[in-house]
């Protein structure tokens, strides 16, 4: 991170706010979009501070191969101002940041782009319902996703090679038994748990050296060598499957279940979830926009740049929202290389992205200028959606509040398609 400071005469403004601004100040260096700025007052000098909000990603993240909703950006995701977008501190804060703003940019004439239409959804703001486990009954036998017959007699001691199966143990009730994770999986509830993986790939001697009792992944956890040696080691791995539909949202909530010994919890958490889900879908109908949605997958330190179709999973979202993937009506498979060509011919209404992506190209200035994005109709407007990677694509608990909100945004855009 890099921080300074500078100052601005004349101003008052309420101390202790913070917002994310794009304006030349007096002094001649610019505050860029995606910058964190806390503001207090010395007499008639305002003082900024601005934090850098871009962060570094992994050197594994180069790998361009994308196999369902598994995350490319390893590592955890800190959760600190920076990541805050203007637009959702202007909502949180009005009067006092939006002074800022205003005077602020008065300071220069070259003004970069604002956020005018980003929307942001925070998985901070949907917090994990959690089900009431009771005492296992163990030994269980479970036959996972590969096929594979799992015994499982001990539930004190689990890792988690995936997020979407992180939160459904941790909302089974079983978090204080989670001892490690895969780097991909950034629950804020995990943040000190030890990691076992170096971006996908497991460590057979980082999980061995944990001592687990039961190891958990889905069809997309490897490589296949490592899996085998733990269980040549004697390990209890369950590989559930993977979930890119809300019909299949169940299954593996109850395998999991089952194997913990605990299925009246997994009988519980499915019921909770349909229910949130139901109840969202009923919300949708007050809604009259059907605006153009495209889910774009980038990661631009590595170089990944894809646009969403049929089986991306973004694109049941979006249908349960009562929007329009443009990827999937144009026959795109789930993930498509993003060319000009392609998203000026969608030219969707609003973009859909995921947090780190976002911050991965330089925030919602850097994705709007993207070769295409920058000459549709979602550009023209900033109509950007983004929602945090461990809660867009995890079709968990949490998926019926993320349907509910995102119909909600979905429904402040207009579309004459």
């Amino acid at each position: 991170m890099v921080a300074w400071s500078t100052a601005v005469v004349g101003l008052t403004v309420e101390v202790g706010l913070s917002a994310v601004v794009g304006l030349t100040v007096v002094d001649g260096l610019t505050v860029v979009d995606e910058t964190t700025v806390d503001v207090s007052v010395v007499g008639e000098v305002v003082a900024v501070e601005r934090t850098s909000s871009l962060f570094p990603q992994p050197a594994s993240t180069t790998n361009t191969t994308i196999a369902g909703n598994q995350r490319l950006t390893p590592g955890l995701r800190r959760r600190d101002a920076a990541l805050i977008p203007l637009r959702l501190m202007l909502r949180r804060k009005l009067v006092a940041c939006s002074l800022l703003v205003m005077v602020l940019g008065g300071c220069g004439n070259d003004t970069p782009r604002t956020e005018v239409g980003a929307q942001f959804i925070l998985s901070q703001d949907f917090p994990l319902p959690t089900i009431e486990p009771g005492t296992p009954a163990l030994p269980t036998s479970t036959t996972g996703a590969d096929g594979v017959v799992v015994e499982v007699t001990d539930t004190s001691r689990i890792i988690v090679l995936n997020e979407a199966i992180a939160e459904i143990v941790v909302s089974l009730g079983m978090k204080d038994f989670i001892i490690g994770r895969d780097a991909t999986t950034t629950l804020a509830a995990l943040a000190d748990v030890a990691e076992v993986s170096n971006g996908h790939d497991i460590s057979a001697e980082s999980v061995l050296a944990l001592r687990p009792s039961v190891v958990i992944g889905d069809t997309r956890t490897g490589p296949p060598e490592t899996l085998e040696q733990l269980r040549g080691a004697g390990v209890a791995v369950l590989i559930a499957p993977e979930v890119w539909t809300l019909s299949a949202l169940p299954t593996r909530v109850e395998m999991i279940a089952k194997a913990l010994g605990i299925p009246r919890a997994g009988t519980e958490l499915v019921d909770l979830t349909q229910r949130a889900i139901d109840d969202a879908l009923q919300g949708v109908g007050a809604y009259a926009s059907t605006p153009r949605v495209a889910f774009l997958y980038v990661r631009g330190t590595a170089s990944v740049y894809l646009l969403g179709g049929s089986g991306s999973g973004a694109d049941e979202l979006v249908a349960a929202t009562g929007a329009i993937d443009v990827g999937a009506l144009n026959g795109l498979s789930s993930f498509t290389p993003l060319t000009a060509e392609a998203i000026v011919q969608a030219d969707p209404d609003v973009l859909l992205v995921m947090t780190r992506g976002l911050d991965s190209v330089g925030g919602i200035d850097g994705l709007l200028a993207l070769p295409g994005v920058s000459s549709t109709r979602a550009a023209a407007a900033s109509a950007v959606i983004a929602v945090d990677d461990d809660l867009l694509l995890s079709f968990g608990p949490r998926t019926g509040a993320l349907i509910a909100r995102l119909a909600e945004l979905l429904d402040t855009f207009s579309s004459d398609a």
